[in-house]
């Protein structure tokens, strides 16, 4: 049988890693933990993070073979034994061409201004991003944030066309991803989801030998909120992010892995 895998943020912003670890892992199944009573978490305390943490792993544990964190702040600030954890990936990055979106609470966790990074002050993004998402559910248009292009102009353009590498250090900052780009242009963006779901894959992959194919929807979905009930607006998110996030990083994940397979088989001959 295979796992169920927990996922959790404060809202909506780890249904991006729902959303594409559902693509990779397409025979498990899920269940998504919104704190949406706590959230948002970039502005909170540490000792408010770290009750926060330790709660939703209580109720994960309780119904979850796997914990995934897909709230950095949480991963960085409370660092929850036994969940994987999505975090920006810096140590391999250079400090004087990369530039950090995160919340305030994640950015004073990862140390990132003493390290030398390019940091951003965008402490208001998630909430923003949170409500413009909930917006696009009531008029059921495509995901997106256009609305925030004059915020992102005023908080982002001294950092314009300085950063080879661009850090999306919050699972929400996603949806504004074009937005983002409009003022920062060309650089390497990263959320950090891919390999996060990537390392899920790979401690998971013994256990998914046998387990049965997807047939291509959505797998089993369970939702669990610390506030009100949103379950119809999560899932209408998800199945927009499986549309409009999830094709970008399917397409080069299958042709890797076509790759793999095709150098790992033995060349003919005599």
């Amino acid at each position: 049988m295979a796992p169920r895998i927990g996922v959790y943020d404060s809202g909506i912003g780890g249904l991006t890693t729902l959303a594409l670890l559902q693509a990779k892992l397409p025979s498990c199944t899920y269940v998504y933990l919104a704190d949406t009573a706590r959230m948002p978490f970039g502005s909170k305390s540490r000792a408010e993070i770290y009750e926060a943490a330790e709660n939703a792993m209580k109720i994960l544990r309780a119904g979850a073979d796997v914990i995934v964190f897909g709230c950095n702040t949480a991963s960085v600030t409370a660092e929850p034994d036994g969940a994987f954890k999505l975090r920006p990936a810096l140590a391999d990055c250079d400090p004087q061409k990369t530039l950090v979106l995160a919340t305030p609470r994640t950015l004073a966790g990862l140390d990132a201004k003493a390290r030398g990074f390019m940091c951003a002050d965008t402490p208001e993004l998630a909430v923003l991003t949170e409500i413009q998402i909930s917006l696009r559910y009531k008029s059921r248009t495509v995901l997106s944030c256009a609305p925030l292009s004059d915020y992102m102009r005023a908080k982002l353009s001294p950092f314009a066309h300085k950063a080879e590498k661009v850090l999306l250090g919050c699972s929400h900052y996603v949806y504004a991803e074009k937005e983002i780009r409009a003022v920062l242009g060309d650089a390497d963006y990263s959320d950090g989801n891919d390999a996060l779901t990537d390392s899920v894959r790979a401690a998971l992959q013994p256990e998914l030998s046998a387990s049965a194919p997807s047939d291509g929807g959505i797998p089993p979905t369970d939702f669990v909120f610390t506030g009100a009930c949103e379950r119809d607006k999560y899932m209408w998110i998800l199945g927009r992010l499986h549309r409009e996030y999830v094709p970008r990083f399917v397409a080069a994940d299958r042709l890797l892995r076509q790759r793999t397979d095709t150098s790992a088989k033995p060349s003919g001959g005599i």
